[in-house]
């Protein structure tokens, strides 16, 4: 019997692969996820700011999914305590979209009449009411948008509390080294080569965010993926300024249960680049200020940049060519709200062969 073999290998530990690994585990499916890092979520999962939102109005497939997902986080944040006694600081706080300018109300009151016309929830608010629940708001502002369903997460807390989820049940971790070779047989894949030693595996799940087109060329696929450089700034805010998320002027302020506010994010197509640079914090900061003059005042803490995996949709199915090789990836700014659903039709894909909502509108190209 060969001991280095699983059903199924995850290459990428971060929150996508780990909510795949979760939902395996939980299936009794024995997994193996791999990554280059020394700890999970290191990548674009540690670095965002944790929004969970979905403003679509359309009946589109990306719009159903973000909305599906969202819709699983209430019993995911409860579910992974129980088991994990990890608080992911789930907080259904809602969100408000600032505007400065008429042309910036007309475009978000257009967004939010078509939302309520389509049965979605969203309110219009003058500017006396949004500095009645937000008084540290600016006062150049004309108006916003709330969408109280909007919600928020510890993403760090949530990458840790599935992996650790993942390992309670069987799940086992490699870390540190990265996939160097497929193995292949005729139109599978049948293992992966980590540090000169081979993994065998019946399935093999390729989730290592904008690393995923380098993985997947080594088996001759050109994925559509490029890194998104995303930088943020972290600020300490207390007493608390803040009650919702804030969305304006291309940012958003997100209040944190620490008393601290997250500012974020640029978006920057600069190769495998992780700096951090004056000129995006001074982005950040400056627009922060613009949207809450308050922050000018408290303590800068620090910044940090993560890269994001950029694609014009998720590609979430198997890889042309090949009966056992399934690509999640690229989902870009909502990978951590769009994590859920993904592992839940990965994970259902992979079992039964057919997922609970359909992959067509996902499928990577032939």
């Amino acid at each position: 019997m060969n001991t280095n073999k699983a059903d199924v290998i995850v290459i990428g530990g971060g929150v996508i692969g780990c909510a795949i690994a979760y939902n395996l585990a939980k299936a009794q499916v024995k997994t193996r996820v791999i990554d280059k890092a020394d700890s999970v979520g290191r990548e674009a999962s540690w670095a965002g700011a944790g929004i969970l939102a979905s403003h679509a109005s359309t009946r589109e497939p990306y719009a159903e999914l973000c909305r599906a997902s969202l819709a699983l986080y209430p019993s995911l944040a409860e579910e992974l305590k129980a088991q994990t006694q990890i608080d992911i600081e789930f907080i259904r706080s809602g969100s408000i979209a600032i505007s400065f300018t008429e042309e910036e109300k007309r475009g978000l009151t257009g967004l939010a009449g078509r939302r309520i016309d389509r049965g979605f929830s969203a309110e219009m608010l003058t500017a006396e009411q949004v500095w009645e629940v937000e008084p540290a708001i600016s006062r150049e502002i004309v108006g916003g948008v709330y969408f109280p369903h909007d919600a928020q997460v510890r993403n760090p807390k949530l990458v840790k509390a599935l992996a650790k989820g993942a390992a309670q049940l069987g799940t086992e971790f490699l870390f540190g080294n990265p996939v160097t070779a497929f193995l292949r047989e005729s139109d599978r894949v049948i293992g992966v080569e980590v540090n000169g030693k081979t993994h065998y595996g019946d399935t093999i799940v390729i989730a290592a965010g904008c690393w995923s087109g380098k993985l997947v060329s080594l088996l001759g696929y050109a994925l559509p993926i490029e890194p998104a450089r995303g930088q943020m700034v972290l600020a300490e805010a207390m007493p608390p300024l803040l009650r919702h998320t804030i969305d304006g002027l291309g940012v958003y302020l997100v209040p944190r249960a620490d008393g601290k506010i997250l500012i974020g994010a640029t978006v920057e197509f600069v190769g495998y680049d992780k700096r951090t640079t004056l000129e995006g914090v001074r982005q950040m900061i400056e627009a922060g200020i613009t949207l809450m003059p308050g922050l000018a005042e408290k303590s800068f803490v620090q910044a940090w940049a993560g890269l994001r995996p950029y694609a014009k949709h998720p590609y979430l199915g198997k890889l042309p060519g090949f009966d056992n090789v399934i690509v999640a990836s690229g989902h870009h700014k909502n990978g951590i709200l769009l994590s859920p659903i993904t592992g839940k039709l990965i994970c259902e894909l992979i079992t039964t062969g057919n997922p609970s909502m359909s992959l067509a509108a996902f499928r990577l190209e032939t």
